[in-house]
């Protein structure tokens, strides 16, 4: 059944047996036999017909959230048997906020290639948002990404790592730069900005709206890090809000943070775990040198 549900899963994720059989390597009708399989195991059914392919029933939908957090169970439990064998994790799957990639998690994995590891890991470089839900869900293993105290979640731990300032940022020579200038004037720019459940968002939007200026200044809106746009600020008027750390990498090159009135803001990074999952020595080793990698990036960067 385990493995049945990990290939109804997968159908329900891509919208279509034809695409999620291609995904799994196996034929469509032995997707389609496992999935009436299940159907007759819980006498319902669990997908239906669309325009577009696929999706679940209600039960289907309850069905696949159970599916995905017992593949968490599963990974956790291989993982589990691995250590006791080998003494030794054999990969880990990590999650991090794009502002980190260069300045924590490069030094991290230097560690592990230097030594020769023969540990493995998966990536999947996201805002914070969507890495706590892949964490949540089981996709990941830890997760480095801000802490939000408004929302925190009961199924995660986490360590603070430490806090993490973003500013306003524009091109060498912009029209704000090296003049006074109002919020207004930051209002009537182009902006790129992420979504509205980021920090950074909300940060842009409360600045705007708590000075009376209602209307949303984003000419991009983007669901990845407004970083990836950094040639589009340095061609152009366009601001963004953007980390210290991506400043001193090279999306920072030729930009510049705004003085006041364009304000800066802190956040809480830290890193994050299932309560539930096992926590095998990798991820430990991990953890030490995530907590010193963070504490050490500004020094790297001088």
């Amino acid at each position: 059944m385990i493995k049945d549900l990990a290939w109804f899963g997968k159908a329900v994720e891509m919208a279509s047996l034809h695409a999620a059989a291609d995904a799994l390597g196996i034929s469509q009708p032995a997707l389609s036999k496992a999935i009436r399989r299940l159907e007759a195991e819980f006498g319902v059914r669990l997908l239906e017909r669309t325009p577009r392919g696929v999706a679940p029933t209600p039960i289907g939908e309850a069905l696949y959230q159970r599916a995905r957090l017992l593949g968490g169970w599963v990974h956790d439990t291989r993982v589990l048997v691995h250590d006791l064998k080998t003494g030794q994790s054999g990969e880990l799957r990590v999650g991090v906020v794009p502002a980190l990639v260069e300045s924590v998690l490069t030094p991290v994995l230097g560690e592990f290639l230097a030594e020769g590891s023969a540990i493995r890991f998966h990536t999947s470089v996201q805002l914070s948002a969507v890495l706590l839900q892949q964490l949540e869900a089981g996709a990941l293993d830890v997760a480095i990404a801000a802490v939000n105290p408004e929302r925190p979640s009961s199924a995660l731990a986490s360590t603070v790592l430490g806090t993490q300032s973003s500013h306003v940022v524009a091109r060498l020579g912009h029209p704000l730069q090296g003049r006074r200038f109002t919020l207004g004037d930051l209002a009537a720019q182009p902006w790129v900005l992420p979504p509205a459940n980021i920090s950074l968002r909300a940060w842009v939007d409360a600045l705007f709206v708590n000075a009376g200026i209602a209307s949303s200044p984003a000419f991009v809106h983007t669901d990845a890090t407004p970083a990836v746009f950094a040639e589009l600020l340095r061609r152009t008027d366009a601001l963004t809000v953007m980390a210290n750390d991506s400043l001193a990498s090279s999306h920072g090159k030729g930009l510049r943070p705004l003085p006041l009135p364009a304000p800066h803001w802190t956040l809480q990074l830290g890193l994050f775990w299932r309560r539930s999952a096992y926590f095998s020595a990798t991820m430990s080793v991990f953890r030490e040198r995530v907590i010193a990698a963070f504490a050490n990036r500004g020094q790297a960067r001088h």
